[in-house]
């Protein structure tokens, strides 16, 4: 039995060595998940080479014997798909020479079998794009896990490491057998411990083994060049290798301090200019009617003097009745007074003259008020035009009955609009320069400063201000707009687009910097608008620093 019971133990004493070496092998502490990680974020970089001049920024990434070359302009980050890139490698013999073909994706590359070889090259480019030309050295290095990477089969490699586990716990069973039939129990349990030993040493010496602590994150440890795709570094700074700066259209510019007028944000309104704009309302109540070429409709370009529709009167059957009487009665008198001139005329030369011509009178006189009269029943009120423009508002359907000076329709000119703002200083009347109008997606359009109020509405200053009346602008009467003026004084500063400004987790203005060829670095700024497109960033940022002016927005949420 004692000897059964030794065997017990030094079973399990095998047991938990295998299952500690696994563990360590396979399994990670607290905090730790591969699962989450981005395949690419785990893997090694590939060899590269990067270097840049005034002109031209140039990234070489190496893959088993091809480097892809990519080519930008070094103040914008432009790509360049049409140059040609002479390669020389420098070599103990001879320097190896190769000519870069142009891909259909916008990139170089060029081929040879010496890109697999482990070592430092020195390199050195000679790029012509159209009238420029330019020498650019740099170095790569190749190691020896990059080169023996396109030749392993990472898939493989795992289970090699766990058959070595299986071979090792079944020779450990069969020692543990030997020494138990030889009831030699402390051989036995000696040679237990020493295959427990070589388990975990076997384990701890495989090279996909990973032991993990609290908190460890694969993915923050590692540096920039630990893998091949976008990267937020511990520092703050960004990795976007120069694949992923293609994708995202990251574009820059480098700024230079420079003087720039102190702007004043103002909330305003678009308003119809009183002059290339109107309203069409009818002078009685009345029935709605369509004209012949029917009801105008929201958009419709209309012209002065235009039928836009017909209004007839409604009358009350008591009214009706009124008229109707009011007709008659005119025509009797009507009737009684031709026959009185007649009589008259045929008693003329014994007769006054002055009876004559007064009978004559009372007869054209009677003739007109009937005109008049008769047809006011039926009489309808024509609804035109009364400047060009287009139909901004239409409150009307065929067979609506309305009220007299109720709006029906309104008409602006989109190239005529007048916008109006409100101000409390009363100093920046005399102090306005200029001024934009802020406008959807960055952009922003020139106002000419109209006038101001000198009666305060509701405790501010009206400020009106008219479009250059050339191009319709994208408002519409009653939206609310931002008015930016510019006003004498002055201020330096560096002048960027309103999307190089972004916020960070901390909710702080910043802009992005490129640092080096696949690096970004933030930049905590104070800025000013300047107009509707542009800012003035008066701390924050140096001169000569190349701003990220597009893609900045996707290049702050790369983690």
């Amino acid at each position: 039995m004692k000897h059964i019971s030794s065997f017990t133990r030094a079973l399990r004493m095998c047991a938990a060595a295998f299952v500690a070496a696994f563990s360590l092998s396979a399994l990670a502490g607290p905090g730790h998940d591969h699962g989450d990680e981005a395949p690419a974020a785990t893997g090694t970089a590939s060899p590269r080479v990067s270097t840049h001049s005034d002109l031209f920024e140039l990234v070489g990434i190496v893959s088993h014997n091809k480097m892809t070359i990519y080519l930008d302009r070094f103040s914008t980050n432009e790509p360049i798909t049409q140059a040609q890139i002479e390669l020389e490698i420098a070599q103990d013999k001879s320097p190896l020479k190769l000519i870069a073909k142009a891909e259909a994706d916008g990139t170089f590359s060029v081929t040879n079998d010496l890109l697999e070889k482990p070592g430092a090259y020195a390199l050195s480019f000679t790029v012509t794009a159209g009238k420029d030309t330019d020498l650019l050295a740099g170095e790569l290095k190749i190691g020896q896990e990059a080169a023996a990477h396109s030749h392993d089969s990472p898939s493989t490699m795992p289970w090699l490491r766990y058959a070595a586990y299986a071979a090792a716990a079944l020779l450990a069973a069969l020692m543990a057998a030997f020494a138990w039939r030889r009831k030699r129990r402390s051989a036995f349990t000696s040679v237990s411990a020493i295959t427990a030993g070589l388990i975990a040493i076997a384990a701890l010496q495989s090279p996909q083994s990973a032991i993990a602590g609290p908190g460890h994150d694969h993915g923050d440890a590692a540096p920039a060049a630990s893998s091949n795709a976008p990267k937020r570094l511990p520092d703050g700074s960004v990795f976007l290798p120069k694949p992923s700066q293609r994708q995202l259209l990251v574009r820059t510019i480098p700024v230079t301090a420079e003087s720039a007028a102190q702007t004043v944000e103002l909330l305003g309104r678009v308003i119809s200019d009183p002059n290339a704009g109107g309203k069409v309302q009818p002078t009685q109540a009345g029935r709605i009617e369509a004209s012949a070429r029917g009801l105008p409709t929201l958009g419709q370009a209309v012209r002065k003097g235009e039928v836009l529709a017909i209004v007839r009167p409604t009358v009350s059957a008591i009214e009706r009745a009124n008229q109707g009487a009011q007709s008659a009665d005119l025509r009797s008198n009507l009737e009684l007074a031709r026959k009185r001139l007649a009589r008259l005329e045929q008693l003329e030369g014994t007769v006054p003259q002055k009876d004559i011509e007064a009978a004559r009178a009372d007869v054209q006189s009677l003739s007109q008020r009937a005109a008049l009269v008769a047809p006011s029943v039926s009489t309808v009120e024509t609804l035109i035009a009364p400047v060009s423009g287009v139909i901004a508002a239409s409150n009307v359907v065929a067979g609506q009955v309305v009220d007299a000076r109720e709006v029906l329709f309104e008409i602006v000119d989109p190239a005529r609009l007048m916008i109006e703002a409100t101000a409390f200083d009363a100093s920046i009347l005399s102090n306005i320069a200029s001024a934009n109008l802020a406008l959807p997606q960055n952009q922003s359009a020139a106002l000419r400063f109209s006038g101001a109020g000198r009666t305060l509405r509701e405790g501010a200053i009206p400020l009106q201000f008219r479009t250059n009346g050339t191009t319709a602008l994208p408002l519409v009467v009653g939206q609310s707009v931002k008015v930016i003026v510019q006003t004498k004084s002055q201020t330096q500063g560096f002048i960027v687009p309103n999307a190089s400004v972004v916020k960070n987790p901390s909710n702080q203005d910043i802009v992005w910097v490129h640092t080096g060829e696949e690096q970004f670095a933030a930049r905590t700024v104070r800025w000013q608008a300047l107009d509707g497109a542009r800012v003035t960033v008066i701390d924050g940022l140096k001169a000569d620093e190349r701003v990220v002016t597009q893609g900045a927005a996707l290049l702050n949420q790369v983690r």
